[in-house]
């Protein structure tokens, strides 16, 4: 006699562990904004930022995780690329992909647009100084 995980005749269910492990491999698969951006005091002043991750063969099938002084911000995958604002100052950009860390320290002036292209090897940090 087999025994079936079944709720209905005919329908197959799948088990909770699996379907648990499923559920938690999709959620790690997001990508995008994963927590609030930092708040930005005066619209009028604010700089644009852009930050984007090109194709690289290193970290094809690993998201990459940004971290603005220490607010973990986004999870971007091959070719994603988000834009916000950001208030005058000077920000740690800090980065992983895999194993590496990546840091780069960036002074944001008032009302200029910013294009930071991050790439898995640190050293290619590519946006203004």
């Amino acid at each position: 006699m087999t025994r079936t995980f079944a709720r209905w005749p005919g329908r197959a269910r799948l088990p909770a562990p699996l379907a648990a492990l499923f559920a938690g491999l999709l959620a790690g698969c997001a990508g995008g904004l994963v927590g609030p951006l930092l708040p930005v005091t005066n619209p009028a002043t604010a700089a644009t930022v852009t930050v984007f991750r090109d194709f690289s063969l290193p970290g094809f099938f690993v998201p990459m995780d940004l971290r603005i002084d220490d607010y973990w911000v986004f999870r971007l995958w091959l070719n994603q690329q988000y834009s916000f604002k950001l208030d005058p100052g000077e920000y740690l950009f800090d980065y992983t992909i895999g194993f590496n860390e990546c840091r780069r320290l960036a002074y944001i002036k008032a009302g200029r647009n910013y294009y930071f292209r991050l790439r898995p090897n640190c050293v290619r940090f590519e946006g203004p100084p």
